[in-house]
């Protein structure tokens, strides 16, 4: 008993004081004296760093070839038996390689700016991209009027397709080895990926001038449609957004001349944007050549171990978004120009959209440290949800206005033109909901809800042009009243696909 009440005193004895410590006012500790308990990064224990760091201190790390790093070992002493013990490797020789390696990627490394300028950089060059996805545009007058009375559809498919798909694939490969580590692998792996698509598409166009006709013109087409599409993107992904604007700008000029004045000699144009494509893809892969790193080593069957079903999914859902975009733009790339100026909405739009998903990522992760619970999480994830979904509308909605009045002022809006312009602003915000599934991982999940909304979009046509009890429409209004349908209907099966993944907490971790 007399225990028991010892260590009832001493409990009472410990309450008091934690009760007591607990209502004293906090002490203010200076910044210094938490000093020694920051945790501080450990310091290379690669000596190699620190004999590139010398040498770099004392010529500024610039050398034409390994032999004048050697020579510069071996003036300070470093001998073959030195590289074998000291640092690993065979002799000065190979010691010397690794240096200038090392000293290559210090001199190429950008210069570090503020995070508010480095943010600032970024949005310009995202909400930019949609002025250089419209590049092409410029050209169609003078592609139209090369290969008249009979337009190119099936070539612009064709090369539509190819260069959407690879340029996808390709990307999200690169990619796998930039997570690896080997940026300089994933840049010499875009270069031969470029090269291989620009020879897959020559076949192609040739094939189809063969067998649907059209000659040269369609011949060149295709691949040089192609080359630019891959030339882009290996330009936005090496963020040299302006190499291809300065080498694209007298084919846009050119365009905009021909599109614009009497529309003479379309030939010289289209040489122009020939000789300008060539010469950006050129430099586009020469650039991706030359990304700096040290290889890893890793080939692409280590890298993609585990990936390759991912891999296929990713294709997949590429194909199936850019077969349903397309097949709504299709039917009027015969002669309905108002319904294609109505479908650029969505292409203005795409930098704007590139942003908000980026942007919806990073916010999602600092929602992780709301005390509030995951209830307050998955409800303020979705309000953020709807209100990037109704910018991105909103951004291409004033885009339709502007592009419907300037339709209006020339007298040639129609319905058609109308419902196409209403797809582009529902199509814009399941972009968005794209990107953020795809960021999820749900590439299953796209590849079923795109499958679904193509095969509406398809269904749609003619129950529309046949069961519709009111007068029937033009050609033209039932396909873009199809495309509007199967937009809505996107949108709103993205939005029950990232039901079960939105909320979760472990998504953004």
């Amino acid at each position: 008993m007399s225990g028991a009440a010892a260590a009832g005193g001493r409990l009472t004895s410990m309450a008091v004081m934690a009760r007591g410590l607990a209502t004293d006012d906090t002490i203010e500790m200076p910044i210094t004296g938490l000093e020694p308990m920051l945790v501080q990064p450990e310091p290379s224990t690669d000596p190699v760093d620190g004999l590139v760091a010398e040498i770099r201190a004392r010529s500024g790390g610039r050398f034409v070839d390994g032999l004048q790093v050697a020579a510069m070992l071996e003036a300070q002493g470093v001998t073959d038996r030195a590289a074998r013990v000291q640092f690993g490797y065979q002799d000065v020789f190979e010691l010397a390689h690794e240096v200038r390696v090392r000293l290559a990627g210090l001199l190429h490394r950008p210069p570090r700016r503020t995070a508010r300028h480095r943010e600032f950089g970024q949005v310009l060059r995202e909400l930019c991209h949609g002025a250089l996805y419209l590049l092409p545009v410029v050209l169609f007058p003078a592609v139209a009027a090369v290969t008249q009375p009979r337009p190119p559809v099936l070539a612009i498919v064709a090369a539509g397709l190819l260069g959407w798909v690879w340029a996808g694939g390709i990307t999200w490969l690169a990619y796998q080895h930039v997570n690896a580590g080997d940026e300089r692998a994933a840049g010499r792996f875009l270069a031969r990926s470029a090269l291989t698509g620009v020879g897959v598409a020559a076949l192609l166009g040739a094939l189809i001038a063969v067998t649907d006709g059209g000659g040269a013109a369609v011949a060149f087409l295709v691949p040089a449609v192609t080359a630019y599409q891959l030339a882009s993107t290996l330009l936005l992904y090496l963020r040299d957004e302006i190499w291809l604007v300065a080498l694209m700008s007298p084919a846009v000029v050119a365009g905009a001349v021909f599109a614009l004045g009497e529309r003479r000699m379309p030939a010289v144009t289209l040489g122009t944007a020939v000789v300008c494509v060539a010469v950006t893809f050129a430099v586009a892969v020469r650039r991706a050549l030359l990304v700096p790193g040290t290889p890893a080593g890793r080939g692409m069957r280590a890298v993609m171990r585990g990936r390759w079903v991912t891999f296929t999914l990713v294709v997949a859902h590429t194909a199936l978004l850019a077969a349903l975009i397309l097949q709504g733009q299709v039917p009027h790339l015969a002669g309905d120009f108002d319904v294609l100026v109505a479908a650029l909405p969505l292409v203005v739009s795409m930098g704007f959209v590139e942003w908000r998903a980026r942007r919806f990522g990073e916010r999602t992760r600092d929602l992780l440290h709301d005390p509030w619970g995951p209830r307050r999480f998955r409800r303020r994830i979705w309000l953020m949800l709807a209100a990037d979904v109704g910018a991105c509308c909103l951004v291409a909605a004033v885009a339709a206005v502007a592009l419907l009045a300037a339709l209006r002022h020339a007298d040639s809006l129609t319905p058609a033109a109308a419902a196409m312009a209403a797809a582009q602003v529902a199509l814009t915000g399941a972009c968005f909901l794209i990107f953020v599934l795809a960021g999820h991982g749900g590439y299953g999940r796209l590849c079923v809800v795109l499958a679904v909304a193509l095969g509406a979009h398809l269904a749609a046509r003619p129950f529309l042009a046949t069961a519709v009890a009111w007068p029937a429409p033009p050609a033209a209004l039932t396909d873009t009243l199809a495309t509007l349908g199967s937009a809505v209907l996107l949108l709103g099966l993205l939005s029950v696909a990232l039901s079960p993944s939105l909320g979760r907490v472990r998504q953004y971790r």
